[in-house]
C-alpha cells in the first residue's frame, strides 16, 4: 500500500483499532519503529506518524511530519452510465480510479435491472482500497440518479456513446453509456440530438469495457 486511509488523518494523535489494526499489525507485521503514511483522501495532503504505543488491540500514532503531496490525473473526466450487475460495477470500479476518472453518474436506464441496488457505503470502501494500492489522493466520486429524465436535467451537455458516432476524442463533456443492450428505442429518441461517439470498428463492447475505452480516451 502506498498510504493508510483513516478519516481523522491529520490529527495530532491517532488511534488505529478494529480492521485497520488487525490489517497493519497481524497482516503486515509492521514494526514499531515504521514511520506509517496516511491520507484522509479529503485533503491531498500525507501524514507521517510515529509509532507511540501498541498493545494488542490498539495503536497510538503521534504526527511527525505533513506534506501536500496531490497525487491525481489532472482529468475532469466523468462518465455517466446506466446501472448494470452490481457485482460487475464493484470490479469496474478500481479501474476507473485507478485511471484517474474524477466522477461516475449511475442512472436506471430502460434495460437496467431494477432490483440491482446501489450500496454506496462498500463502493466507498472499495475505492479507498483502490487509492491506497495506486496512491491516488483522493476517491471517485460516485452519484446515483433515478432517470435519464433527471440525468439530463442534471446535465443537459452530454455525448453518448453508441453505435455509428464519430470517433471519439478528448471532451470535456460527460459521456453516456448504456447498459447492457445498450439504449432503448425511445432513449435514443431522447438521445437523438446529442453528439454521438463510437468505435471506429464498430465494435460491440458490454458496458464494463466501454468505461475502460471511454475513460482511457478521455484521459
Amino acid at each position: 500500500m502506498q498510504f493508510s486511509y483513516h478519516p481523522k488523518a491529520g490529527e495530532k494523535i491517532l488511534i488505529i483499532d478494529g480492521e485497520l489494526y488487525i490489517h497493519l499489525y497481524k497482516s503486515r507485521r509492521t514494526r514499531n519503529v515504521q514511520t506509517l503514511a496516511f491520507r484522509n483522501l479529503e485533503d491531498e495532503k500525507l501524514y507521517l506518524y510515529s509509532q507511540e504505543s501498541i498493545n494488542r488491540k490498539q495503536a497510538t500514532l503521534k504526527l511527525q511530519e505533513t506534506h501536500h503531496t496531490p497525487l491525481l490525473s489532472g482529468s475532469k473526466a466523468h462518465l455517466i452510465l446506466a446501472i448494470i450487475e452490481n457485482k460487475t460495477l464493484q470490479k469496474l470500479l478500481p479501474f476507473l480510479n485507478e485511471l484517474g476518472v474524477e466522477k461516475l453518474t449511475l442512472f436506471y436506464s430502460d434495460y437496467s435491472q431494477r432490483n440491482e441496488k446501489i450500496d454506496l457505503e462498500k463502493f466507498k470502501r472499495i475505492l479507498i482500497n483502490s487509492s491506497q494500492q495506486c496512491g491516488r489522493s483522493n476517491i471517485l466520486k460516485v452519484e446515483v440518479l433515478n432517470t435519464l429524465t433527471e440525468v439530463l436535467s442534471h446535465y443537459p451537455r452530454v455525448g453518448v456513446f453508441d453505435f455509428g458516432g464519430e470517433r471519439l476524442h478528448k471532451t470535456s463533456i460527460p459521456i453516456l453509456i448504456g447498459a447492457e443492450g445498450g439504449f432503448s428505442p425511445t432513449e435514443r429518441e431522447v438521445l437523438k440530438n446529442f453528439p454521438k461517439y463510437s468505435t471506429q470498428e464498430n465494435l460491440i463492447l458490454k458496458s464494463e469495457s466501454a468505461c475502460v475505452y471511454v475513460a482511457s480516451l478521455l484521459l
